[in-house]
C-alpha cells in the first residue's frame, strides 16, 4: 500500500496518464459518511492520481468503501498506493472499480403522460404520421367538408380509379 508513485507522469503501469488542468481538479472522496476534499492530478483508463490536504488525510480509512465524485461522475475507487509528502499532503493512486453515476433521465412524450406507451423505435412515429395523413384525407373526402374545400370529388374519383385498377389486375391473375 505504501508504494512510491511513478515519477513519469505520462506513462505508468502501462497506461497513459493525462494531467488535469488546475481549473478542473476539484473532487470529493466519500469514505463511509465522511467527505474529503481532493485534487485530481492525473487520470487514466485505470484510475486517478489524487492529492489530499493534510487536514483531510486523517479521514481516509482503507477498510471502508471509497466513492470519488469528480466532474459530475460518481465512481467507486480503491486506493492502490499512498505517498506522504514532507509538507503533509497525501498523494493517492486510486483504481477505478465501477461507475455509480445514475443514467440521465429520459424525456417522455406528451402521449405517454395520458396512458400511452413509450416507444424507442422511430417507425412508430412514422406510423403515427401516416395515420394522421390518412385521417386528413378521410376528412377531405367527406361530402360535407370535402364539398366546401373542393376535394371530395377529386379524392373519391382517385379512390374509385385505384379500386378499378386493382380489380382489373386481380381479374387478369384469376
Amino acid at each position: 500500500m505504501n508504494h512510491a508513485p511513478a515519477t513519469d507522469s505520462q506513462q505508468s503501469e502501462g497506461f497513459f496518464r493525462c494531467p488535469i488542468a488546475s481549473d478542473h481538479r476539484q473532487a470529493t472522496i466519500h469514505v463511509g459518511r465522511k467527505k474529503t476534499k481532493a485534487e485530481v492530478q492525473e487520470t487514466s483508463i485505470d484510475g486517478f492520481t489524487v492529492l489530499v490536504a493534510p487536514n483531510y488525510a486523517a479521514m481516509l480509512k482503507i477498510s471502508q468503501r471509497w466513492v470519488l465524485h469528480y466532474e459530475g461522475a460518481k465512481i467507486e475507487v480503491h486506493p492502490q498506493w499512498m505517498f506522504n509528502s514532507p509538507d503533509g499532503h497525501v498523494q493517492l493512486g486510486l483504481r477505478r472499480l465501477r461507475d455509480l453515476t445514475p443514467p440521465p433521465k429520459r424525456k417522455k412524450s406528451i402521449l405517454s403522460r395520458y396512458g400511452g406507451r413509450q416507444y424507442d423505435d422511430p417507425s412508430y412515429s412514422a406510423a403515427a404520421f401516416g395515420g394522421f395523413v390518412l385521417f386528413l384525407f378521410t376528412l377531405m373526402a367527406l361530402p360535407g367538408l370535402g364539398d366546401r374545400l373542393g376535394t371530395s370529388t377529386r379524392i373519391q374519383t382517385a379512390f374509385q380509379w385505384i379500386l378499378a385498377e386493382l380489380n382489373q389486375t386481380l381479374n387478369q391473375f384469376l
